[in-house]
C-alpha cells in the first residue's frame, strides 16, 4: 500500500521507519507475536510521536494485564463491531480465531450476548460494552456483578482499560481509513 486513498496518507513502510520507529515495529511484531507491522502501527507512525505513544501505552498494557490474550481479542472485537469499525473488527476477529474463539462465540458476542457462556466472560463483555458506549453509566450493580463472579478488581480495571483503548484505535482506524491488512483479510477468508 503506497498511500489510503481516502486520506492520502502515506503509511510509514518497515523498509522505511527512521530507527526509532523501527524499534517499535520489531516490539510490535515481537509482543504481538505476528511477522508483520499491522496498518494501524504503520499509519500512526506518519507522526512518531502518534506511533510512540499508542503503541508505549497499548504495548505496556498488553504486556502486563492479567487479562489472558483471548479475553482481550474478543473484548477488541465486541466493542469494534458495536462501533462500527471495520478494521478493528477484522483486526480483532482474526485475532480471536488465531486465539481459538470458536465461530458460535464470535456470532453471540455481536448478536446474541445473553447467550455467551460461561457467564463470567458474558458479563466481562457486557461491562466493557457499557465502558466503551456509556461510561457515565456504568453502575455499582455493574462492578458488583463482576465480583460476584469472582472478578478481582484488579481485572475490573484491566477490563475497563481495554475497552477504553478499543474506543480509541476505533476511533483512530475510522479517522485515518486504516485498511485491512492483506494478510488478515486471507486468514478471515475475504
Amino acid at each position: 500500500m503506497k498511500y489510503l486513498p481516502e486520506s492520502n496518507l502515506h503509511p510509514v513502510e518497515e523498509a522505511e521507519a527512521t530507527e526509532d520507529v523501527a524499534q517499535i515495529f520489531a516490539d510490535v511484531k515481537r509482543t504481538m507475536q505476528i511477522p508483520f507491522v499491522p496498518n494501524m502501527m504503520r499509519t500512526l507512525a506518519v507522526s512518531p510521536a502518534a506511533v510512540t505513544g499508542a503503541w508505549g501505552l497499548y504495548g505496556s498494557f498488553l504486556r502486563q494485564t492479567t487479562l489472558p490474550r483471548a479475553l482481550m481479542a474478543m473484548i477488541l472485537f465486541t466493542v469494534a463491531e458495536s462501533r462500527d469499525c471495520e478494521y478493528c473488527a477484522a483486526q480483532n476477529e482474526f485475532a480471536c480465531r488465531v486465539l481459538g474463539v470458536d465461530d458460535e462465540t464470535l456470532s453471540a458476542l455481536v448478536k446474541d450476548l445473553d447467550n455467551v457462556s460461561p457467564e463470567r466472560i458474558q458479563a466481562i463483555i457486557a461491562f466493557a460494552l457499557k465502558v466503551s458506549s456509556d461510561p457515565l453509566g456504568v453502575a455499582a450493580e455493574d462492578y458488583e456483578r463482576l465480583r460476584e463472579l469472582g472478578i478481582t478488581d484488579e481485572e475490573v480495571v484491566d477490563i475497563a482499560v481495554n475497552a477504553a483503548m478499543a474506543t480509541f484505535f476505533d476511533i483512530l482506524a475510522d479517522a485515518l481509513k486504516v485498511e485491512v491488512e492483506s494478510e488478515v483479510a486471507q486468514g478471515l477468508g475475504r
